[in-house]
Parts: C-alpha cells; structure tokens; sequence
C-alpha cells in the first residue's frame, strides 16, 4: 500500500527495529503522523535501489536512524561499517533530494575524543575509533549536500527494553544472571558519560522538527554519570540493593578493541538559547524507564 492522502504528514524511519527508530516510531504515530517504520530487514540502507524505491511513499520527513552500532565491531570490520554508515547516508541523502523531505540525522558523541568538555556545538570533532570516524564523515556530507537537515548529536542513550544494546541493556541482564547465580558482587568502571532516554530524544528531536528547525543541535540527558553510578543507581531504583553491589574500576582496565573517551559530556547550548530543551535529569528518566512493568517483571517477578 502506498501513500495516498498527503495531507497526513509522512515520517520514514530507518533502523526502525532499534533503540532509537523504535521510540521515534512510537512517538510519532501517538502524535498522529503516518509513520513508514523500517528495520533492516525491511530496509538495507547500503542498497541503493531498496532505498530509492521510497519515492513512491513521498515523505515529508526522514529520520536516519539505521547504522551499524556495535562500535568494537566496526573496529574489526572496516569496510561494513563504512559502507552502512558512509554509504547508507549517501543512499538517504539522494532520497532526501528526490523527495524533497527533511532529513533528521541522529549523530553519536563517540565522534568526540573527549579532551574538552563541556562538549558543544563548536567543539571540533576528533573521533577514537573506526565507528566514529564513519558517523564523522556521514555527518560531513549530510551538511554538504543537505544544509536545511537537522544534525542532533545525542549522549549514549538507553531504551527500548529488549532491544537496548547499551550499557542499560546489558547491564540489566548481568544483574539478572548474577541474581540467578548468586554472585553478589559486580565490577564497573568509572567511564563517565550521560544516560540519555531513547523516548525524551524523540520527543525533543520531534520539537525540533515541528519547530523548522535545522543544522547542529547536542541533546543529551542533564547530569552526568560514570558507569559505576549509573550501575548503582539502577539496583537502587530496581530494589535489588541486598542481592547486588557494585564495585568501581579504572575505565583503563576494561579493555575494549573500539577506543572511547574516559569522559564525554555534551551542553544542550543551542538547544537552551532556543527555548527549546525538554530534555530531563537522567536519574529521573531512568527511574521512569526502569519502573516499567519490562524491569519489575524481570527482577520481581511472583513464583
């Protein structure tokens, strides 16, 4: 089935099977737009033909949220990272062009290396690694050949429940196992980041676009945290505090093939001069999301 009315504002969502495209996918089919959600199997954005076949759908609007994540996988696989994210975008972008839609390009602060900070708009990017290095380049030639998208350079974000496969995700299930083990202690490092909800980036990238607006936006959790207090605060707040605790150790002994930096925190600074920062504190949003019946039926489920 294709488009018909165009009255209805068109969303097409790539990576729709993901942490993120999947919030953005719900959000706005709540606030009433057609929505085209399409995960990989749908949609390889590296086809080329696959992706110019949307035409037909007319978007008015194309959120580019498939790529390759798994950033020690990049590290080894060069070519498929750079031919998903490099070549991907470029497919996205000659959609964009044919269609005339507004590309939203979600960016990730690992292409940031972290020695300054507070990182804004102006920080220069410097990335660490191969995953870095192709969501650089993406982003460059979003910005040359489409000056009218918007850029939003997000904090590592969590969501999505069985589908997070960042630190929130895996870490839940490291509880659960070490639960079911009785192994009473975990190690955590002190990498500090900011756990930021995959459901306040699509509802704040949503204001964005509603807004008409355009270029480089960072949106990101307010607060920071290392991964030894995101890792303590979320057996606080699951209620597992006399089953778990977490120890602390040096981000430089966690041995990753991806290098990232020890600390990246990013300032929402064009977000606040525009009025238009909604995002919240991430204790707060992670309580939210950790209160919901995916978590407590994980943790306090009844025999």
């Amino acid at each position: 089935m294709l488009r018909m009315d165009t009255t209805q504002k068109c969303v097409l969502i790539t990576g729709a099977g993901g942490m993120l495209g999947s919030a953005f996918a719900e959000h706005l089919s709540e606030k009433g737009y057609l929505v085209r959600a399409l995960d990989h199997a749908a949609l390889d954005v590296a086809n080329r033909d696959t992706v110019l076949r949307e035409q037909e759908w007319k978007p008015d609007y194309i959120i580019h949220c498939a790529g390759i994540v798994n950033a020690d996988f990049c590290e080894e696989n060069r070519d498929a990272c750079f031919e998903n994210h490099l070549g991907g975008t470029k497919n996205i972008i000659e959609l964009a062009k044919a269609t005339g839609a507004k590309l939203c390009y979600p960016q990730s602060f690992l292409i940031f290396d972290g020695a300054e900070n507070p990182i804004t708009e102006e920080t220069t990017p410097h990335p660490l690694s191969l995953y870095g290095e192709a969501k650089w380049e993406a982003e460059q030639l979003v910005r040359k050949e489409l000056p009218d998208a918007l850029i939003v350079r997000m904090g590592g974000f969590f969501g999505g429940f069985e589908k997070d496969k960042n630190f929130v995700g895996k870490f839940a299930s490291v509880l659960k196992k070490s639960i079911n083990e009785n192994v009473r202690t975990i190690s955590v490092s002190d990498r500090v980041w900011q756990p930021t909800y995959t459901k306040d980036l699509a509802e704040n990238c949503t204001v964005l676009l509603e807004n008409k607006k355009n270029g480089i936006y960072h949106m990101a959790s307010h607060g920071e945290a290392s991964f030894f207090e995101l890792a303590t605060a979320m057996v606080q707040i699951l209620d597992i505090s006399d089953k778990i605790t977490i120890t602390k150790i040096s981000a430089d002994e966690y041995k990753e093939k991806a290098k990232r930096p020890n600390r990246a925190v990013m300032k929402n600074k064009r977000l606040q001069e525009k009025g238009l920062d909604r995002m919240r504190n991430w204790r707060e949003a992670l309580g939210e999301y950790l209160q919901k019946d995916y978590f407590q039926n994980l943790f306090h489920e009844t025999p």
